[in-house]
């Protein structure tokens, strides 16, 4: 069996967890053009019975791309999408081909810790993430209970790895790989607030840092909660807010106040310097000028903020929510304003290339001397 991981244009330093934990599962290697795409076609050199492939709907059009090719190349080979243990990683979920090998586990502490050296792109991820210029990505749970509108993770069986279980895969990678530090990935972390707890007690010998890269649900995050974190090592938190609207809020089933997350800003700001809050562009009921007002809002309280856009259920297929190559779709109003706000808020987020981040830049001077807001 040979695994491929296709080109996804984005997330360039995080592996597909998803995949790792079945190519563990079978012992399987894993050709990575997410994070190694030169040669792109080097797939080709390798003869394989069955060739794996993951498909998560940013990468649909590349999957059949890669299967078509290895089909025409080795017509007596087993072309399948490979699928289970997780079903959605950073906001895309992973979907299936015309034929599927599915592997039925539970998200669990009975996995076996995901063997990123079957990787051949490991090479890239060791050394970035021994001179800490990537984060070891960690997933300790999968899915989520709540019925937010927008998101693949969205009122699905939540299964969670035990606070001791990802201590130990942490430590192992310190040990194994060097690893300087660390990332949560998961739907949503902070579910079981005890859980949390006993990980952040668990971690802080390891001194590593850490932080969540999806964003804390901010009705279930305190003082108490934000001062065990720093002191585990976590040096920045993010809130998925979405919009600053209460009409947006309820009508995408966020289940969140304005309140709410302004006290999990309050609680956050006493002891992180950096704090991250995570908006869509043209979620339903939404307007340019409510868009805009979640763009000052997050501006008045000095905080990272990243918009992506929204991308309706039927329109997942190779959609981007962010990056150069993100394009807006929603039907709510016009694109040509969605990609306006888009360009004001590249400049509000802390690590774009310097050619993206110049071009924020000047799209913010352009578009303050168009208007005000």
């Amino acid at each position: 069996m040979l695994l491929i991981n296709p080109d996804c244009k984005v997330n360039k330093d995080i592996p597909n967890i998803g995949l790792a934990y079945i190519a563990t599962y079978f012992g399987a290697k894993v050709i990575d053009l997410n994070t190694s795409l030169k040669p792109r076609n080097r797939f080709l050199r390798q003869q394989s019975d069955l060739l794996g492939i993951s498909v998560q709907s940013r990468c649909y059009r590349e999957a059949s791309r890669i299967a078509g090719l290895y089909q025409a190349r080795y017509p007596n080979a087993q072309v399948k999408s490979v699928s289970g243990i997780l079903s959605v990683q950073c906001c895309y979920p992973y979907l299936k081909l015309a034929d599927d090998l599915y592997v039925n586990q539970e998200f669990s502490d009975a996995l076996s810790f995901p063997n990123y050296e079957l990787f051949d792109s490991f090479g890239l991820f060791l050394k970035n993430w021994q001179k800490d210029k990537w984060r070891y990505a960690l997933m300790t749970s999968r899915g989520c209970p709540y019925l937010c509108l927008y998101c693949a993770a969205r009122n699905s069986h939540w299964q969670a790895r035990s606070a001791q279980n990802c201590y130990k895969e942490i430590k192992s990678a310190q040990k194994k790989w060097g690893i300087k530090s660390f990332l949560i990935i998961d739907d949503c972390f902070n579910i079981d607030r005890q859980r949390v707890m006993e990980f952040c007690d668990l971690i802080r010998p390891l001194g590593l840092s850490w932080s969540c890269a999806n964003g804390l649900r901010a009705d279930r995050f305190d003082a108490q909660l934000a001062r065990k974190m720093k002191d585990s090592g976590c040096d920045y938190v993010g809130f998925g807010i979405e919009s600053i609207d209460p009409k947006v809020l309820e009508a995408v089933n966020k289940g969140e106040s304005i309140g709410q997350i302004e006290d999990a800003l309050e609680n956050a700001k006493r002891y992180f310097k950096q704090i991250n809050g995570y908006f869509i562009i043209g979620l339903p009921k939404s307007t340019y000028e409510k868009d805009i007002n979640s763009l000052k809002w997050a501006r008045e309280r000095q905080i990272n903020a990243f918009f992506s856009y929204y991308i309706p259920p039927d329109s997942m297929l190779d959609r981007l929510f962010y990056g150069p190559q993100a394009r807006a779709v929603s039907r709510e109003y016009p694109a040509r304003l969605q990609e306006e706000i888009y360009a004001l808020t590249k400049s509000m987020r802390p690590k774009e290339d310097s050619e993206y981040l110049f071009k924020g830049l000047l799209d913010n001077i352009r578009l303050f001397w168009k208007k005000e807001f």
